[in-house]
């Protein structure tokens, strides 16, 4: 934890701040190394302050590095001009501008009126971004209770069982693996209904000769998992093998180039030149993916708009999707990991059409 909060020191420096406030706890738990609900990093060019409540006492004891822990109410903001890092007249006090809200803002200012408060954006993201050995270790055991889940749950899709209950299934296999829980809510989605790239599990019974798109991931020690697949139950259509080889041309395309120097929008552009060749372009309306990390859509994005570089030790999802409305769809996502040359592929299930 230390060496990531002197990467943030070295960024005050650079940016002119003398201090830095992150309540994003995402970002809380990748400098401090906490785990909880309730936590505010405060950090100094010379010293980093974590601050929580009496509910994390011993936890925080026992999970935060490299911060002196400051236990205040459980309201943590009152707290902040209680800290002798934050005394002084005109201090520039840096935030996160993109996840400070307004009304937090304004108490910050109000409680701190000698503080100059500087917006930031990214500044720990930029940091986060490329993973360490000891983060990608995480993300491959989550990735390989991903694959282990979906090897097991093929022997329970059949006609007649709901989608809430298969997710059920799923989110119950993923914690026998010995995952801490899933990293987001199941998507179980069948028949036209696998059109919705974010169908929620519903009551809906699966039925003979149609498509189920499952995505899911798991937590290991706070960093994720997301895999995506699209099986078919009972006979495939030609107008659904048709498909499902454009969206997996598609995701093998950007796989064989993603390296290094790549922007995302050019690694998105390829891919999706392969789903407007085959005449669905209108149809594939997302992003190609997006990192993981502590959060399932960390940095970057990889969409059309982002001019972010590729980078090694970046961990990213690959995820073209076909999506008709009234007919049906197919995902197919893979958690990649960006190497010194072109990229590994973290996730193992098969790929090919597999009809149940």
């Amino acid at each position: 934890m230390k060496d990531r909060i002197k990467k943030v020191q070295q960024k005050l420096k650079e940016e002119n701040l003398d201090a830095f406030v992150i309540t994003t706890l995402s970002n809380v738990r990748y400098l401090s190394g906490y785990s909880g609900s309730n936590g505010i990093l405060v950090i100094t060019p010379k010293s980093s302050v974590f601050l929580t409540d009496f509910r994390y006492k011993d936890q925080s004891k026992k999970e935060v590095k490299g911060s002196k822990i400051f236990l205040g109410s459980r309201d943590l903001f009152d707290d902040l001009p209680k800290l002798k890092e934050l005394k002084g007249k005109k201090i520039k006090l840096g935030f996160e501008s993109k996840n400070l809200n307004c009304n937090n803002y304004l108490r910050v200012k109000s409680i701190l009126p000698d503080v100059l408060l500087i917006p930031t954006e990214d500044l720990v993201e930029s940091i986060l971004i490329q993973k360490e050995p000891q983060e990608i270790e995480k993300i491959k055991k989550a990735t390989a209770i991903t694959d282990q889940v979906f090897s097991q749950i093929l022997g329970f899709i059949q006609p007649g069982i709901t989608e809430i209950d298969l997710a059920a299934e799923i989110e119950y296999m993923i914690r026998k693996q010995g995952a801490d829980g899933v990293a987001f809510d199941t998507i179980v989605a069948s028949g036209k209904r696998s059109a919705l790239p974010h169908g929620k599990a519903s009551k809906k019974k699966i039925k003979q000769n149609e498509p189920v798109t499952l995505d899911f991931g798991a937590i290991v020690d706070g960093y994720v998992s997301d895999m995506t697949r699209t099986v078919m139950v009972g006979k495939a259509s030609k107008k659904f093998k048709k498909i499902y080889k454009t969206v997996l041309s598609s995701q093998q395309k950007a796989i064989k180039f993603a390296k290094p120097k790549l922007k995302c929008f050019e690694l998105d552009k390829m891919a999706r030149d392969v789903i407007k060749k085959a005449g669905f372009g209108k149809y594939f309306g997302h992003g190609l993916g997006h990192g993981i990390g502590l959060l399932v859509h960390d940095y970057p994005q990889v969409n059309a708009k982002s001019r972010e570089l590729l980078k090694q030790g970046m961990a990213i999802t690959i995820e073209p999707g076909i999506y008709i409305p009234n007919w049906g769809g197919v995902r197919i996502e893979d958690d990649i990991l960006i190497t010194r040359s072109g990229c590994e592929v973290l996730t193992h299930s098969p790929k090919n059409l597999i009809e149940i």
